[in-house]
């Protein structure tokens, strides 16, 4: 059976919920940026697609996060902490009770880390007391990523300061979220030089996502990759970089990513029978993929795959 994956623009913050057991209530992600840790336009970049993102606010992108809504509960998570995490928060959608009219100090009732990589958490500083100030935020990481957080500032200081809470997460141990959504940790290789990296599995009561923005190559897991989709019907996966030519004098192997062409090549046929849908996340600035109208581009959709959008809903 072929899924649709719903679209479209993020409430803005302050619409009240829907009322509970209506279509609208039932949970959902909500794609909050899909650009790699350096965003688009990227830091002191000037090449065509960074050019035309700063003339072009339509072509920006933040870096890559997700949201978990759960209309019914009025409970709302992230995935990853990046440094577009003031904005992100804009595009949350309101449900239960966020007040407005000043500062929300829990603008969302938890955070899951993929990895301490600085487009994954250097937004959680924002929680701290010269911003949100918020109070025992949880925090799910697994003991690595929990040990860096603790031992370096300025995130051990909003430890001390109680203003988030680390929950340890066990890669195949799910986290029940409540509304029949639960969240499985998987555990990915990457370049784990200072923590281990997870994605995680989405589990709600119509359909499964994977979420993984950060690996090594396909041929670099210890498993077949297509194990971790089993029961999974989309995927949202790294898509860094499109072909191995994109960064002249850097060799793409050592900062250790798929390619998306041998992404598509690998789920080609699971796409292709209508058994998964595949968005690609977490763009590199200098991915051709980016130009929506470029050969990449249209060569991606042409094959059944997708490039993940702002604000694109994805029923759970």
């Amino acid at each position: 059976m072929t899924l649709a994956v719903a679209t479209g623009a993020c409430e803005p913050r302050g619409v009240p919920a829907q009322a509970p057991g209506s279509t609208s209530a039932r949970p959902y992600l909500v794609v909050l940026g899909t650009a790699q840790d350096g965003g688009l336009p990227h830091a002191a970049c000037t090449c065509p697609r960074c050019e035309a993102a700063r003339s072009d606010p339509r072509r920006r992108r933040r870096v890559a996060s997700l949201a978990i809504v759960l209309p019914a509960s009025g409970r709302r998570y992230l995935v990853d902490a990046t440094p577009d995490l003031r904005e992100q928060l804009d595009l949350l959608p309101a449900v239960g009770a966020h007040p407005r009219g000043g500062v929300d100090r829990a603008p969302v009732d938890g955070i899951f880390v993929t990895h301490v990589h600085m487009g994954h958490i250097l937004g959680l500083a924002f929680f701290g007391f010269e911003a949100i100030d918020s109070h025992r935020l949880a925090v799910y990481a697994t003991a690595r990523v929990g040990t860096v957080l603790s031992g370096n500032l300025p995130w051990s200081r909003l430890l001390a300061r109680d203003e988030i809470d680390i929950r340890p997460l066990d890669p195949g141990t799910a986290v029940e979220l409540g509304d029949g959504v639960r969240v499985t940790p998987l555990t990915v290789p990457h370049r784990d030089e200072d923590s281990d990296t997870v994605g995680f599995k989405i589990a709600g009561p119509l359909r499964t996502v994977v979420y993984v923005p950060d690996t090594a190559p396909w041929e670099g897991w210890p498993t077949p990759p297509t194990r971790a989709l089993e029961g999974c019907e989309v995927a949202l996966l790294d898509g860094t970089f499109y072909a191995a030519d994109e960064l002249p004098g850097r060799d793409i192997a050592t900062i250790g990513h798929p390619l998306m062409t041998s992404t598509m090549a690998l789920l080609g046929d699971e796409v292709g029978g209508g058994r998964l849908r595949v968005l690609f996340t977490h763009l590199n600035h200098s991915n051709r993929a980016l130009d929506p109208d470029g050969e990449a581009a249209r060569s991606i959709r042409a094959r059944g795959f997708g490039i993940a959008a702002e604000g694109e809903r994805i029923p759970l």
